[in-house]
């Protein structure tokens, strides 16, 4: 079968290999780049077996066949469609490490160059055993309040939302409305704890939601607003901070008169605004350049007094409306090049129907879901308030229990399957591939590693 190296895309780098492979047992040597053959590509390679037949990421892969070569750059192996790095081979022998979250799958070899590559497959799967564990990361539980600091010794006040950026950074929104510093914008990084921003007689009156610019180099917020309220005495639905300024430099970018702004998603590539409104129920796009220069675009199943969390998926071509109090998930295409959006359609759960069950589309049974994020192979991981748990839910709409025990609240690190959350509301992925979650009850941030 032929194939072209370009399709592969290599995930770990050359100092993760390069760990990896001095912590491994059997010691080998470095791979000498100066003696290399190819392979004889006037004859069909042999590949007779590979072992172990199971293991986690930094396992040491060992191919045996014929007419291997020994130049790397020949030869491509991977795991479950996923490249396992090569750190020594020969003619007969091919030692490479497997990935991360390379999941159970067929050993393959693509052997050759360019447009002459041969495919060979094994005759089994290999299968990848994660490593599980649920960690407290930051803030202590039950214990509310303000504390900045190391993260064992911070405290938390309803942790609303949470947003990691590529440096792994993690912002966060402790949930609160007012003017005298109920709510706050906060940084954890660096084993400490950091408070930006707080409520005010500004426009920062009612946090709700965060969103990246495509180079996260501004970070949104979308305020819940209502002017007419006691507690909250701005108009502004959309702020915005700077990394230039540090994150605290409060800035206006719409407004309008009680429209209860609760969801925020910005356009991976062209970044485009856009928010939902939990009065009115439509979805709506900021165009600029003033503050009420915004676009009413579509509502979800013409529904109003609906609560929504959005995200767009990393190549911006479907945005994900999560309808909380309705527990379903639509999906709605968009089409960067015209800047239009499709017709909305249910992605996974039933409008109206609460439950906890797995399976695909319709049949799944959502309670109260809550803001996503994805993962780097497409997956949605979604946190579900009332059920206590975290839900993962594949491309194709699969969903399977991700973390906590379904309709049990309480606090417990541990296994994923054995741990317990209190009204989860937003997860974020961090750049290692872990979940992190605001345990809005609990007042802490907790750490899900599925490796």
């Amino acid at each position: 079968m032929k194939f072209n190296l370009s399709n592969i895309k290599f995930g770990l780098s050359l100092f993760i290999v390069i760990s990896v492979f001095w912590g491994c047992d059997n010691k080998l040597a470095p791979m000498n780049q100066y003696q290399v053959t190819p392979p004889d590509l006037s004859k069909r390679s042999i590949f007779e077996s590979f072992s172990p037949d199971s293991g986690g990421i930094g396992t040491q892969l060992i191919i045996r066949g014929k007419n291997f070569g020994s130049d790397p750059e020949y030869v491509t192996v991977t795991v479950n469609n996923k490249v396992a790095p090569i750190v020594r081979m020969d003619d007969e022998m091919i030692y490479a490490i497997v990935p991360a979250r390379a999941d159970t799958g067929y050993v393959r070899l693509y052997i050759g160059k360019g447009d002459n590559v041969e495919e060979y497959a094994s005759d089994h799967k290999f299968r990848y055993q994660f490593k599980r564990n649920v960690t407290t990361m930051v803030g202590q539980q039950g214990m509310k309040g303000r504390d900045d600091g190391p993260y064992a010794a911070s405290k938390l006040q309803r942790t609303w939302f949470l947003l990691t950026d590529k440096d792994g950074t993690v912002f966060f929104v402790d949930e609160g409305r007012g003017t005298d510093k109920n709510g706050a914008l906060r940084r954890a990084r660096n084993g400490e704890v950091e408070t930006l921003v707080q409520c005010s007689t500004g426009p920062f009156q009612s946090p709700t939601a965060l969103a990246f610019s495509p180079n996260q180099d501004t970070l949104y917020i979308s305020n819940y607003c209502f002017t007419d309220e006691e507690n909250t005495k701005t108009d502004f639905n959309i702020l915005y901070v700077t990394r230039e300024g540090g994150f605290v430099d409060v800035r206006g970018l719409s407004r309008g008169t009680k429209i209860g702004t609760t969801g925020i998603a910005v356009h991976p590539k062209t970044g485009e605004v856009f928010f939902s409104n939990k009065g009115d129920g439509y979805i709506w796009r900021y165009v600029g350049p003033g503050f009420e220069d915004y676009e009413k675009l579509f509502q979800v199943n013409n529904a109003t007094s609906v609560e929504t969390r959005m995200m767009f998926n990393p190549e911006g071509t479907i945005l994900y409306i999560v309808v909380c109090n309705r527990h379903c998930i639509y999906k709605v295409p968009y089409d960067a090049a015209t800047r239009t959006f499709g017709i909305p359609s249910l992605f996974v759960g039933a409008w109206d129907e609460s439950g906890y069950v797995n399976g695909s589309g319709a049949t799944v049974r959502l309670n109260q879901p809550r803001q996503p994020a994805f993962d780097e192979d497409g997956n949605m991981f979604v946190p579900e308030k009332s059920a206590h748990i975290i839900r993962k839910i594949t491309p194709a709409g699969v969903a399977s229990l991700y973390a906590g025990i379904p309709g049990q609240s309480g606090f417990g690190d541990g296994l994923p399957e054995l741990a317990k959350f209190n009204s989860p509301e937003c997860v974020t992925v961090y750049p290692d591939n872990s979940v992190y979650v605001a345990d809005r009850e609990n007042h802490v941030i907790r750490r899900v590693t599925v490796e």
